[in-house]
């Protein structure tokens, strides 16, 4: 593996800072009075991000012992993925710095300011994917499909962190969002799918590419595979959260279905949002992990 467990984390924590950023965005145009949602996600943003950067700096293949060579980077302008990667991520950490600063303030942002925000954050979610996607020597990594895949993965698991964090702050915080459920639920449809068209389309390439896919799916790295990924990750969190949406549509007429965050309700079992929005951060590590573990390069063949 070219890269160890903490670019993992690097990847997995600059996804969900960007989904979280989105989410909260999200939300306070879809329920301006779902405050502490939207406080949420937008705290959680830069420190998720500060976390994983000091990760990637101090990785110990990137130089624990030179950490300024991710200075560097910013020199090398033309041609340069990774230098690409460090401004739009470093512009994204100015912009959610900002952005949480004025929230805990009390203060408006202006809207170009959080529309820019949104901007940088699909920029970060794709690069984490484009960052690996340009070593063409591991064909796995090599797919068109991946950005797309982890900007998708980063929005799913970016409402996890900020409806999880929300709902242990204040357990009526995401209660009866019905369209936030739903855009979570679609959001890991869309990921189950993309994981098998790009391993369909990958495992066509060459022989390196297939061994890598039967790894994933039959070999060494299956039982994470379709235990930690797609059951724990993907499987149970749609289950819980299709139930949860369809109760919510016998219970309530759908003019009633949008419910402040703010109402509150008496004593709201938050059990299963903690299940499921566990289970996804869980799944989106994982994915990450996986695809970094299980690709081989060309060389071994």
């Amino acid at each position: 593996m070219a890269w160890g467990g903490m670019i993992a984390w690097y990847l997995f924590l600059a996804g969900i800072s960007a989904g979280a950023y989105v989410t909260a965005y999200w939300v306070s145009k879809k329920f301006p009075t779902a405050d502490t949602i939207r406080r949420t996600g937008f705290f959680l943003s830069p420190v998720l991000l500060a976390i994983g950067l000091l990760l990637l700096v101090f990785d110990a293949e990137a130089g624990i012992q030179h950490p300024l060579r991710f200075i560097y980077l910013l020199s090398n302008v033309v041609g340069s993925m990774m230098t690409d990667g460090t401004y739009i991520i470093s512009l994204f950490f100015v912009i959610g710095a900002y952005q949480a600063l004025m929230v805990y303030k009390g203060k408006k942002v202006a809207s170009w300011i959080e529309k820019l925000g949104v901007i940088f954050a699909f920029g970060t979610a794709a690069y984490t994917g484009l960052l690996i996607g340009v070593v063409k020597a591991v064909p796995l990594w090599n797919s068109s499909i991946l950005p797309v895949l982890f900007t998708v993965s980063a929005g799913s698991t970016g409402i996890a962190i900020t409806v999880l964090i929300a709902t242990l702050w204040n357990r009526n915080a995401c209660q009866n969002m019905i369209s936030l459920k739903k855009l979570h639920f679609s959001l890991m449809v869309l990921e189950t799918i993309l994981i098998f068209i790009m391993f369909y389309i990958t495992s066509a390439a060459n022989e390196v590419a297939y061994q890598s896919i039967k790894g994933l799916l039959t070999g060494e790295w299956s039982l994470l595979f379709w235990i930690g990924l797609l059951g724990i990750g993907l499987v149970i969190p749609m289950l819980i959260e299709g139930i949860e949406i369809n109760h919510s549509y016998s219970m309530y007429k759908p003019v009633n279905l949008e419910v402040s965050a703010t109402t509150v309700l008496s004593k709201p079992n938050i059990f299963p949002l903690l299940v499921t929005e566990s289970a996804v951060l869980i799944g989106g590590f994982i994915l990450r992990y996986l695809i970094l573990v299980a690709a081989l390069p060309t060389n071994l063949f």
